[in-house]
């Protein structure tokens, strides 16, 4: 994937819609667990002052093992490790860190709501 700073709303819009009909496999309550841990993070974001990527670089590196823990469980999570896997590094290899990061959690939240109107498995 393109680096997140530079990515077009349309094109955001476009991979977010696909995955979330790609992970319908995947039960809510897996994408949940995950996407709390990345609200947290945007909490802490949104609570600075000044945003400092070094506040947040490690949290947002260990959502990779946090889901290959839950892909190695179970292995209908593995499309979504595999997209974290690609999207992560995106936000590393980005100039624009902070804008970055704010697409991130854009394109997560996007896929998240995706994921549910393409009838995400509740259990």
């Amino acid at each position: 994937m393109e680096n997140l700073d530079i990515i077009k709303p349309d094109k955001m819009i476009q991979v977010a819609e696909k995955k979330g009909k790609d992970f319908k496999k995947i039960k809510t309550n897996q994408i949940r667990n995950f996407f709390a841990a990345i609200v947290s993070i945007k909490n802490k974001v949104e609570a600075m002052d000044e945003f400092i990527y070094s506040e947040i670089e490690t949290e947002l590196l260990l959502l990779q093992p946090k889901l290959a823990y839950a892909a190695g469980r179970q292995n209908v999570v593995r499309p979504f490790k595999e997209f974290m896997d690609e999207i992560i590094p995106s936000i590393q290899k980005s100039t624009d860190k902070e804008k970055a990061v704010i697409n991130f959690f854009n394109l997560i939240e996007s896929v998240v709501a995706y994921h549910k109107f393409y009838g995400g498995r509740d259990n």
